[in-house]
């Protein structure tokens, strides 16, 4: 059976992207974990929490909606800065326009607290004026 060069060459580039793309998925999972949930005490309400990377001081903690899945709020640190998405209206969610803001230069107080979890879950209460 004979190829034809164009024949070849697609076959060659489709195998060269799929050899790319495989090598690439374990970079991207490598600096994080897995979502779990934290202890969060509103019914009907979960917090969920997520390490990027920095040793696990990249994370991100969401409180969502059980039933809807909306996103109620997000706390997150960037290895350096504590940032936050809330609702400008209680009851709303969090979309891609809500606006983050820096709730304090530095995650330390969060980060190196003597109980991470209960940190994250006591500043997003203060955040939601819970």
């Amino acid at each position: 059976m004979r190829l034809r060069w164009r024949t070849f060459i697609r076959i060659a580039c489709a195998g060269a992207v799929s050899v790319m793309a495989l090598a690439g998925a374990p970079a991207q999972a490598a600096g994080g974990t897995g979502t779990y949930a934290l202890d969060w005490h509103r019914k009907g309400e979960t917090l969920q929490y997520r390490s990027c990377g920095c040793a696990d001081s990249c994370w991100v903690a969401e409180v969502k909606n059980q039933r809807t899945h909306q996103t109620l709020a997000i706390l997150r640190c960037d290895c350096t800065r504590l940032l936050a998405r809330v609702p400008a209206r209680p009851g709303q969610g969090v979309g891609p326009s809500t606006p983050e803001a820096e709730q304090a230069p530095s995650c330390a107080a969060v980060n190196e607290s003597d109980n991470k979890p209960r940190a994250i879950r006591e500043a997003l209460e203060q955040l939601l004026g819970r």
